[in-house]
């Protein structure tokens, strides 16, 4: 099987492939569409690929670009890898510490480089279910799918060591199901220089957390499983159910109350089915429906189908302004990055509650004589 993903307005008609990924004469001219903010993709499954489609890649070409870049970071190779990141430890939502290794600048030019071929030359997407490290989209996005279908029932899985798990191998073989880099790889040449460009990519066995390609790379290795996940959720069972995935966050909803133990088994037995390197970790699935606490990915989608923060953040938004505009007065000046928190708050939380954020906003400004806003854009300037 092979997997062809293309751009997918939702506004327009369901364009064939030939359309939009090849910009036919039928939409050539349109300009507004082809430049169009689009974030939706459509996954096309086929058991090979026609002459048709193979015309639009110069996969020679390809193969040469791969080459180029691999000569010129060899002097990287050279060095040993761990040489080539600085790494820390950040705190992780749910607790204790997450590793993050960031490339050297000249380890993290050479991927950037590498993510533009990607990008511009084999033209990568990702599956439509896929939210993370996805420009114009966000969590916020992948609730409103369930916000949408109106789901009342949630489960939440979590991908144990998702980056650290993924290896070349299972890179490579993902890759081999994924249209342009499933013609590479049919050549010796461009499977080797495919292979030496992406072990660039891995440290210690794995993708490391911190480089402006590992988010990249697991999109597009997740297009097959992202695929049948989708596809098959849509009627498992006798049930239908939403399937979105935040990186290695998945979400699986549905308006009725299911066995979600049951679809537990059911998607580790489709990660054993493409031989992935990483599986479900069973003691962090959560289960549960829009009348109690239901978060996920932050935010809550309540049982008015309403996607909110929460009563407490916003209580604590609101403190946060009003210490803010106290200690001004009081002479005591906060330090730029909390005040960089702070407006980052509440640019989030507005794009979450447009209409409560604003009305806190309101409340400060009449209760303390101030513009609040203009005040936080000062002291960022």
């Amino acid at each position: 099987m092979v997997y062809i993903t293309v751009m997918q307005s939702p506004i327009y008609h369901q364009m064939t492939l030939e359309e939009f990924l090849f910009q036919t004469d039928a939409y050539a001219g349109s300009g507004s569409l082809l430049n169009a903010n689009i974030t939706n993709t459509r996954t096309y499954m086929y058991g090979c690929v026609s002459e048709y489609f193979k015309k639009f890649f110069d996969f020679p070409k390809l193969i040469e670009k791969l080459a180029i870049f691999n000569e010129s970071v060899e002097p990287l190779r050279d060095v040993e890898r761990s040489d080539l990141y600085s790494s820390f430890h950040i705190p992780k939502r749910s607790g204790g510490l997450r590793r993050i290794d960031a490339p050297k600048p000249e380890l993290m030019d050479a991927l950037r480089r590498l993510k533009t071929i990607f990008e511009e030359d084999f033209r990568v997407l990702y599956h439509t279910s896929a939210f993370a490290y996805v420009k114009g989209r966000s969590t916020i996005d992948a609730i409103k799918r369930h916000q949408k279908n109106e789901s009342k029932w949630f489960g939440k899985y979590d991908l144990s060591n998702f980056f650290g798990s993924t290896t070349l191998d299972f890179v490579m073989q993902q890759l081999g199901y994924i249209f342009p880099f499933s013609e590479i790889v049919k050549y010796p040449i461009g499977r080797s220089e495919l292979m030496k460009a992406l072990e660039l990519a891995f440290l210690n066995g794995g993708l490391p957390q911190g480089t402006p390609i590992s988010p990249l790379i697991t999109n597009v290795m997740m297009i097959p499983i992202d695929f049948k996940l989708s596809n098959e959720l849509r009627s498992f069972e006798k049930q239908s159910f939403i399937y979105t995935r935040y990186a290695d966050d998945f979400i699986v909803s549905s308006k009725y109350d299911f066995d979600f133990k049951r679809v537990e088994r059911w998607i580790v037995e489709v990660l054993a089915e493409f031989n992935a390197s990483f599986t479900i970790k069973a003691e962090k699935t959560r289960y549960g429906s829009s009348a109690g606490r239901n978060w996920n990915l932050g935010v809550m989608l309540n049982k008015d189908n309403n996607i909110t923060i929460g009563h407490k953040k916003k209580r604590q938004f609101q403190s946060m302004l009003y210490n803010y505009i106290m200690d001004k007065r009081n002479g005591i000046l906060w330090d730029l990055h909390d005040i960089q928190v702070m407006s980052g708050l509440r640019s989030y939380y507005h794009m979450v509650e447009p209409t409560a954020i604003d009305n806190i906003i309101n409340h400060i400004n009449e209760k303390m004589g101030v513009n609040v806003l203009r005040l936080i854009k000062e002291d960022l300037r």
